[in-house]
């Protein structure tokens, strides 16, 4: 299970990179992507088929990005998750892993916990963000009634 200390930690990184980000406004990769942004984080998107994302430089792979970013979010298809993955624990950049349902991969899971890597699986990145709106507050409402909520 994960920890409420895991998501404290992953959220206190202000500079969050989003790896699946995309400009669809009705993709999770524009609304995690937005989200964060309106919640005062900086965002890096990584998508190698776009150059910017609401006037914002998009980045093409992970190696591109600033030394500065040390969380990551992934929304992308399992396979791509393992190999960025991959990059980052050989690099050694970026400390913190957030997989959003859809985009675990149980590799991955493994790589980045045996490099010794803050990973988060099996929770959703909205429903950890103040003032989420419906439904994700209405999600963490029932989590903690039933006890699934981490602690």
């Amino acid at each position: 299970m994960i920890l409420l200390k895991q998501i404290e930690d992953f959220l206190a990184n202000k500079e969050i990179a989003v790896v699946g980000a995309t400009d669809n406004k009705k993709k999770f990769g524009c609304i995690v992507f937005s989200k964060l942004k309106n919640h005062g984080y900086t965002v890096y998107p990584v998508n190698p088929r776009l150059t910017e994302i609401d006037g914002i430089k998009c980045y093409q792979n992970i190696k591109s990005l600033p030394d500065s970013v040390k969380a990551a979010v992934f929304i992308t298809k399992p396979k791509i998750t393992e190999k960025i993955t991959t990059q980052i624990c050989e690099r050694n950049i970026i400390n913190h892993l957030w997989f959003q349902q859809g985009a675990e991969n149980d590799s991955a899971i493994q790589t980045a916990l045996s490099n010794n890597r803050n990973v988060i699986f099996g929770e959703c990145i909205l429903m950890q963000l103040k003032s989420a709106g419906f439904p994700h507050n209405f999600h963490k409402f029932l989590r903690k009634l039933c006890g699934k909520y981490p602690k």
